[in-house]
């Protein structure tokens, strides 16, 4: 089990991601409001699980921002060019919050992730933004002062600041929040440099994480993705074993929740560390999914007759196949934005119908399909369990 504390001094992000994913360290992860995983340095999954507890108990939502949501600045401006064009990478004052007074005339620097005592001001903390539609200005500020005095006694290496408002304002829902930081983003640009409305929210979408807010479950791209799965897979399967419309309806369903599943799959190796025992695991999550769908679902529904022996040998073959090369993929297209995660699963979806063509002659038992799922099997594990490779998109190489 890793350690669940930073050691004090300046820690450069790349170095936690990459101790994170040996094991070293045991954080959290959690999706910015953009869909990028992150994880949060000096945050167990401990501290995450309470945090979202205090905030259903308080029935407003929480909007986690800082250097231990996004990374530090170096990190956040690789996100989004708006980022990189408007972020400074140091600060000569911090802000007071709910407690703290705040603090003027010191240098902070942004590029690390600063571990140097709660009591030092220079110390990467973690901002709470309230918001509620239901809470007054001063139940507001009530709650603030009350949660920043429980959240300091929960015994965190770092000062966790709870802000009622910002820049005066108090936000009733998460659109109030979203103006209010794409007009600060705004303020920061350089004189002459414009974005348009829709990249300064993608850009802010990168720096916070919500708690206790409601969520979007499926977007039009989502739609998209199941109609497209919906036909793939409804080809590919009855090349070998005929039609059925059980097909197009588990290959919609699939497709429509293609974002989850990855999630999910991604998030069972990387919360064990991302070593070669949890790929293996969520290899195994996807081989338990693939042949319980096919001996509960498919194989009664279509009459297909098939024993439960060949099930077993095909959904083993299929996982260390075409579920080494989905979880390759899940893993990088799942860490970022929702756009790039609806592109992942169309592009898995696409490269998984030759695949799922040679799983159904396999079922049909075709020693030459038997043979071509050898060698994806090869390539399939070769990808996954051999060296690490850069996430395509993330400049630093070193998001998850």
């Amino acid at each position: 089990m890793g350690k669940n504390r930073l050691p004090p001094g300046l820690h450069s992000y790349d170095e936690i991601v990459s101790a994170c994913r040996r094991g070293e360290y045991r954080f959290a992860v959690a999706r910015a409001a953009s869909g990028r995983l992150n994880y949060m340095p000096g945050i167990t999954p401990e501290m995450l699980g309470r945090l979202r507890g205090a905030a259903r108990e308080s029935g407003a939502g929480f909007l986690l921002l800082g250097s231990r949501v996004s990374g530090p600045r170096l990190r956040q401006r690789s996100l989004h060019p708006v980022l990189e064009a408007c972020l400074p990478l140091s600060n000569l004052r911090r802000a007071p919050s709910a407690l703290f007074p705040g603090a003027e005339g010191i240098k902070i620097d942004k590029t690390r992730i600063k571990e140097l005592s709660p009591e030092d001001p220079r110390t990467s903390d973690l901002s709470v933004i309230l918001v509620s539609s239901r809470l007054s200005h001063e139940e507001m500020d009530c709650l603030a002062v009350r949660l920043e005095a429980e959240f300091g006694s929960w015994g965190w290496s770092f000062p966790v600041r709870v802000f009622s408002r910002v820049a005066g304002r108090r936000h009733q829902s998460e659109e109030d929040f979203i103006r209010t930081g794409k007009a600060y983003l705004r303020s920061l640009l350089p004189p002459g440099l414009e974005f348009s409305e829709r990249e300064l929210r993608e850009a802010l979408g990168e720096l916070y994480c919500a708690l206790n807010l409601p969520r979007k479950s499926l977007t039009w791209r989502d739609l998209g993705n199941g109609l497209a799965t919906a036909a793939l897979f409804s080809a590919s399967f009855s090349l070998g074993l005929g039609f059925h419309p059980v097909l197009p309806a588990v290959g919609f369903l699939f497709g429509c929740l293609g974002r989850y599943l990855a999630r999910m799959r991604a998030a069972v190796a990387f919360s064990l560390g991302d070593t070669f025992f949890a790929n293996s695991a969520a290899l195994a999550f996807d081989a338990a999914l693939g042949a319980a769908l096919m001996a509960l679902v498919i194989n009664p529904a279509a009459g297909l007759g098939l024993s439960l022996g060949r099930i077993a040998l095909a959904s083993a073959l299929h996982t260390l196949s075409k579920g080494s090369l989905r979880l390759f993929l899940d893993k990088r297209f799942s860490s970022g934005h929702e756009r790039r995660q609806a592109a992942g699963v169309l592009a898995t979806s696409v490269l998984n119908f030759l695949q799922g063509a040679v799983t159904s002659f396999v079922y049909s038992g075709s020693a030459l399909a038997l043979g071509i799922q050898a060698s994806f099997c090869a390539l399939g594990l070769w990808l996954l369990f051999g060296p690490p490779r850069p996430a395509p998109g993330d400049q630093e190489g070193v998001s998850i």
